[in-house]
């Protein structure tokens, strides 16, 4: 059964410890976007880009 960090945070105030919940708001999303830019050629679509790879034997080596 998963708890929530909520609960998690409650429980320890209630054990009397001082608890610091720091919310970030930017998601994994925002963290990754644009991290991988320029890892395919402009113009080139992923599927295409893995295609070629398969037919060059990328990774049989």
């Amino acid at each position: 059964m998963p708890i929530e960090l909520k609960e998690i945070v409650k429980f320890m105030k209630d054990l009397g410890y001082e608890v610091k919940v720091e919310v970030t708001a930017k998601s994994v999303v925002d963290e990754l976007l644009g991290a991988f830019e320029g890892a395919i050629e402009e113009g080139t679509t992923s599927t295409e880009y893995l295609k070629r790879l398969k037919e060059t034997g990328y990774g049989k080596y």
